[in-house]
Formats: C-alpha cells, structure tokens, sequence
C-alpha cells in the first residue's frame, strides 16, 4: 500500500510539474529556498539578541557596579592590611584610622580596632554613620588572612540597610604576641540623592535605561541598594531560577530575560551577591512585531523577485519553446509548420526551430510523392480489379457460351460449375473495386450479393421455389480469406440448389456468418432431401467438389463439420486474419 501510495504521489506530482513552465517556477523557488533560510536565521537572530538585550545589560550593569565596589573595597582592605602590619600600639592604630577615614573624605561607613576577644578598642564613623550595630563579627575564628562579608541591618538608623564588612588581623605592640582585628564597613546600599550625585554610581541615573538592583542576603532575602527608591522586588521564583542557572554554569554572572524585563545575577567586591533588574527598551518590546515585518518584507520581497524571474524566463524560454511546440502541432494537423524563429530567441531555440522547419518541409515534400505515389497506386489496383473483373467476366460468358453447345447433361454440368466459381471471383473484384479499401471489403454485403446471384444464375430467383436466408455480422475481411470463403459459398450452395429439392420441391437454403471475437463460425445448410451418410453426396454429384471445399477449408484455416440428418448441413470455423 505505502509502495502504491508513493507511485501515485509521483504521479500526481509528474502531472502537475509535467510543462516547462511549471518546472521552471519549482527550480526558481528551490534556488530561493537557502536566501529564504538565512533570511529567516537572521531575523530570528535579531529577535533572539533583542529578546536578550535587557538581560545583557543587566549582566553589563553588575560588572560595572562590582568595579565600583571593588574600587573602594580595594581601598578599604588596602589601608586597614598596611596598618594592621605596621606593629603599632592601639593608641597608634587608632590614630592611623582616624587618619584613613580623613583622607577618604568620611567614605566609610565605620572603622575599628578589635581586640581577639571582639571588645571594640577604637572606633572611627562619620556622623550617623548608621552601621555601629554591624560593627562586631559574632565569633572571630583564628584565621591569618582578609576575611570580605555581606551583612545587613534591620536595626540601625537607616533600615533595612546593607554593607560590606571587612576584617583583617592585626599585632599589637602592648603585649607580646597579642593579636587583634581591623575591622571596616562599606555601604552597599544608599540613597537615591547619593547615586544619582555621585562619581561611579551613573549607572542608576540613566533615565534612558532605568536599572533596579538588590543585595541577596541569608535565606535569599533581597535588600535594595537604593533605599529610597521603592523598588518593587522580583518574585521569588525569578531568584531561584537566576540561582540554579549560576550553579551549572562555569561564568559569575548569569542572566535571564523575560517578557517586560531582563535579570541578572552575580557576586560584587567578592563578598556578596547582586540581583540587577533592567526595563525592556521600546524597540525590545516590539521585537517581535519587527521580526514579523522583516520575515514579511523577506516574504514580499522573494514572492515579487519570483515573479520578475518567472516572468523573465517564461519569457526568454518558456515562451519560445511553448511556440516551437504550438507549431509542430500545427503542423501534424494542418501540414503547415512556422516557427517564426526571432533574435531574441535564445541560440539553442533558433537552431532548434531551424532544424525543424528545414526537416518538416523535406518532410512534406516527401509526403506530397507519397500521397501521389499511393494515389497512383490506388488507381492501378483499381484498374487492375476492374480488369481481372471484367476478365473472369468475359471467361464466364464463354463458360456459358461452349456449355450452352455441349448436348451431354453431365458435361454442360461442369462447364456450369466452372462458370459459376469464375463469375463468384468477379463478383469479389467487383466488390473490391468498389471499396474505399482494396485490401479487404464488407463480408455481409458480398455475401448477400453473391448468394443472390449463384440463385438468379440457377433460374430459381424468378421462381421462387427455392428461397435462400442469409444471416450475417456486419465485419471486414481481407481479400485473401475472402477468396476461398467466396469459393466455398458458391460451391455449397450451387450443390444444394442442384441435389437437394428434386422434383420441384420447395425449400430454403439458410447461410449464417457468425463472428465472436476473433473467430468466424460459417454455417450453410439446407432442408432438402439430405444425402447418404457416409458422402453427404458431394463427391459423386460435385465431382471435385469436395477436394476443392476441403482445399479452401485449409486456406482459411478453418475446421468443418458435415451433417446429413433433416437436410444437409455445413459448419466452418476458422481465425479471422487482422486487417
């Protein structure tokens, strides 16, 4: 079934793709299939940056705020590790604190010198500074190296505040051996006066790209970095999925777009986690509008490039060729060829067409002499039957002339059988001659033509005491089987005209041509006297009759039967010859 289906798919498509027009159009569109395909690529890969563009500055925005936190960060543990490695008293360290604080121009957030056991020895902030309550790691566990924590406070002056604690032993001078912590903390989040005022905070000032960021504290909780602001959190969801996307993969920053906006997530300073939330642009909005109208415009602009190609090649090509062929039929239904060949013909069709008309005309001349010779030839059959008929005409008259002078019964018998055969040969020549084909002629109207005649020559048509019945299919057969079927006809029904109603009796002679398919069934019967079984009669009354009916028999091929029972009854069944 699957194989049948195939076949007939391919059929129908060789059908519809069966004209050079239409093969033309579907080589056309499959060379314009790879323009369509990076046409598309390129439209869906516009898409696909603008649909990841808010999320790219989101991920832009924490590489430049984590270089601004690493700058002052940098600062911060620079300062507090040159002066924990100073080996200076407390009282010393403190002063150098003040000092750092000073030069920063109150930059940080607080400053202070820890003993091991966390009692604060010496504390520098700037006025409501806000970040005291933040100042003192729980436990200092013994560690030699620089010790960078996110912390918040939901306590302090300003609320819901988050800094950057960084920690740094320290050797004291007082004591032998006596070790403490330099501690300092940075800000993460500020007010919306100071980003907006402050070198290296621009990021959340520009109106044309409006950015929201939070700091990612314990239990994934998110504090904004402007505190002023009334920035609306991302769902909890969004966090998550930003996560697990860091964990699996191998960069800091990870980002995620969305249908109105684009996150990102990743460390700042070393110390603590960034969620950046950035507002889709206008043109990112439409973005798939656009890519809609670039696909349509592709569309357009390959449909109308299509149809200029097609033009131009049905044109140049198809046109030309569809002419040619219009021609050459016109030429097999009217014998009439005119290519009308034009420059503007490709080379290939000029030739093509020259070739055509050079062989058509020879082609022509050479059908003309054959029309002529077959004419001619036509003619001289025609003559040469109306003279073999004219002929066996003249040879049956003399038949009939020498009988009519021969006084013994029996020998003026076989004059008139030769008479008879002659005369069924020139009604064959006769009948042929009137055809429209001299091969062959109507078997049902020479059949009756010649019954009717062997009955007038007999002298019974007049009388009307022997009848004669002729059923016949209306067929052709060629003159060769019709020869010894004319022969075998006049034979039989000359010998029942003769033998089977003597003494003036009545009766019919039935002649039935049957044809079924390519066989034909001859049956000639009388209902007369009969005959003897074993001859039927027709040796000893026909004289050769039955040598010459068994030698036309095998002429045609034909298998015969005889019967003698309520008449005499002939059947022949031979092959009809293809015409």
């Amino acid at each position: 079934m699957l194989r049948r289906a195939f076949h007939f798919v391919l059929a129908r498509l060789g059908r519809i793709f069966s004209t050079t027009s239409a093969r033309m159009r579907l080589i056309i569109g499959l060379s314009a299939v790879p323009v369509i395909g990076i046409g598309f690529a390129m439209a869906i890969h516009n898409y696909s940056e603008l649909q990841r563009g808010s999320a790219q500055r989101a991920s832009s925005a924490i590489t430049r705020l984590d270089l601004q936190f690493r700058h002052d960060t940098d600062r911060l543990r620079s300062a507090l590790e040159t002066i924990g490695g100073m080996d200076l008293t407390p009282e010393q360290i403190g002063h150098a604190l003040s000092l750092a604080q000073t030069v920063s121009g109150q930059r940080y957030c607080y400053l202070g010198l820890l003993d091991s056991e966390g009692e604060v020895l010496h504390a520098v902030s700037p006025p409501n500074g806000g970040c005291n309550a933040v100042n003192k790691n729980p436990s200092f566990p013994a560690y030699d190296g620089t010790l960078l924590e996110g912390v918040q406070n939901d306590t302090g002056i300003e609320e819901h505040n988050s800094f950057l604690r960084i920690t740094v032993p320290a050797v004291f001078l007082t004591t032998l051996e006596t070790r403490g912590y330099l501690v300092g903390i940075l800000k993460l989040s500020r007010k919306a006066a100071y980003l907006a005022g402050n070198s290296g905070w621009q990021v959340f000032s520009d109106t044309n790209n409006p950015l929201q960021a939070w700091i990612v504290g314990a239990n994934n909780s998110l504090q904004p970095v402007c505190t002023d602001c009334g920035w609306k959190p991302p769902p909890r969801e969004i966090l998550e999925r930003l996560r697990n996307r860091l964990a699996n993969e191998k960069n800091t920053i990870t980002a995620l777009p969305t249908a109105e906006t684009g996150y990102a997530l990743g460390s700042i300073a070393g110390g603590t986690d960034i969620l950046v939330a950035t507002q889709r642009t206008p043109r990112e909005n439409s973005a798939l509008t656009t890519m809609l109208l670039e696909i349509s415009a592709l569309v357009l602009l390959l449909i109308v490039g299509l149809i200029g190609v097609t033009a131009a090649a049905n044109f140049v090509l198809v046109w030309p060729l569809r002419r040619l062929t219009y021609a050459v039929q016109k030429w097999q239904m009217e014998g009439v060829f005119d290519a009308r060949t034009t420059r503007s013909m490709p080379l290939e069709l000029q030739r093509l067409g020259q070739a055509f008309t050079r062989a058509t005309r020879r082609l022509s001349r050479h059908e003309k002499r054959l029309t002529k010779a077959m004419a001619h030839q036509e003619l001289l059959m025609r003559e040469i039957h109306h003279r073999v008929k004219n002929n066996l005409q003249i040879v049956a008259s003399l038949l009939n002339l020498q009988a009519s002078r021969i006084s013994n019964p029996e020998f003026r018998a076989e004059f008139a059988l030769a008479r008879d055969r002659v005369r069924a040969l020139a009604t064959l020549h006769r009948n042929l001659y009137a055809e429209d084909r001299l091969d062959q002629l109507n078997i049902m109207s020479f059949l009756k033509e010649l019954c009717g005649q062997t009955l007038h020559i007999a002298g019974e048509y007049e009388t009307g005491r022997i009848s004669m019945e002729i059923i016949s299919d209306d067929f052709c057969m060629s003159a060769d089987q019709a020869v010894p079927l004319a022969l075998i006809v006049t034979e039989l029904v000359t010998n029942s005209i003769k033998y089977a109603f003597p003494d003036e009796r009545c009766g019919t002679i039935s002649i039935a041509l049957k044809r079924r398919e390519q066989m034909v069934s001859l049956t000639i019967s009388d209902n007369g006297i009969g005959c003897e079984a074993e001859t039927c009669g027709i040796t000893e009354k026909s004289g050769i009759g039955l040598k010459l009916i068994r030698g036309f028999a095998r002429q045609l091929n034909a298998e015969f039967t005889q019967s003698c029972e309520n008449g005499t009854h002939y059947t022949f069944t031979f092959p009809l010859e293809q015409l």
